[in-house]
């Protein structure tokens, strides 16, 4: 399609033109957490996480808060040596689990190991293999360990995680877009019928619609308002016009001439295929009531 054409190439070519800084780089964390530290390792700390891994931190008085992809944020409270652990002892306290995406995996370790970041355990056997995992001591000695996520990637942007699991199921492209049918609804030749007969023909064209649904082939369906030639939309999830059209055939109310589609080719988010089932959950009664 013309559109879809015109706009991956615009958006590749602003990807081409801008060079990565540390702030591009994808690193999620999506709990919360607290770490005590030294007031004497502060700088360190930001220094490690905001110049170098390029995280937003938000400063209070005796606590920095270093926020991650994922909406998730370490708090690094600042305390007098008695009250911290020592460095030493770090590799017992819980190890902090920072997702990132494989194509970013090697990169972000020679970020961390180029600030001189210590790993965790290097002599050990179990620590030496880094194809999936990552551990180290960031400034003020908490154990990070750095996965390499495969299954659902990470994507820049605070407090968004990309899915590609849930992306492959709903036939998202890399933009998170894909193809649907976009059927109009229009007013047909054949609208004057006895009333009796109208409401069951309109019973007849909802449970059709309930039907399609259910088999997971129209992902959207609604009227307009307003007396217009225009009804409303129906929007298919199928690769064809020529499958389209089957379906709207099967409408009653096509079948008797109430109701005419006109079909188009619609390029849209993948994310309508959730909208059926959230629905299911937001009505308190059936259409067909």
């Amino acid at each position: 399609m013309e559109a879809r054409a015109t706009f991956a190439l615009v958006f590749l070519f602003i990807l081409g033109s801008k060079a990565q800084t540390a702030s591009d780089l994808t690193i999620v964390f999506k709990g919360q957490a607290k770490v005590n530290a030294l007031k004497s390792d502060r700088n360190a700390i930001k220094s490690f996480f905001g110049n170098n891994l390029g995280r937003k931190i938000e400063s209070e008085e005796n606590a920095d808060l270093v926020h991650f992809d994922g909406g998730g944020f370490v708090k690094f409270a600042y305390h007098p040596k008695t009250e911290v652990l020592d460095s030493t002892q770090f590799h017992k306290s819980i190890q902090l689990a920072l997702l990132v995406p494989a194509s970013e995996y090697q990169s972000i370790i020679g970020t961390i190991k180029d600030y001189g970041a210590a790993p965790l355990f290097p002599n050990i056997e179990k620590y030496k293999d880094h194809s999936k995992y990552y551990y180290f001591h960031a400034p003020g000695g908490q154990v990070f360990r750095i996965v390499n996520s495969v299954n659902t990637f990470p994507k820049s942007g605070e407090g968004y995680v990309y899915d590609a699991e849930k992306a492959s199921k709903y036939g998202a492209d890399d933009y998170g877009m894909k193809k649907y049918i976009f059927a109009f609804l229009k007013r047909g030749p054949n609208r004057d019928l006895p009333k009796e007969e109208a409401a069951q023909l309109q019973n007849a064209h909802l449970q059709n619609i309930m039907r399609l649904a259910e088999e997971g082939k129209l992902i959207l369906a609604g009227p307009f308002f307003g007396n217009d030639d225009l009804r409303g939309i129906y929007i298919f999830d199928v690769e064809t016009l020529e499958e389209a059209k089957s379906l709207t055939e099967t409408d009653p109310a096509i079948k008797a001439g109430s109701l005419v589609m006109e079909l188009k080719e619609w390029y849209g988010s993948a994310a309508l295929m959730e909208v059926a089932k959230i629905g299911m959950t937001l009505q308190k009664k059936s259409i067909t009531d």
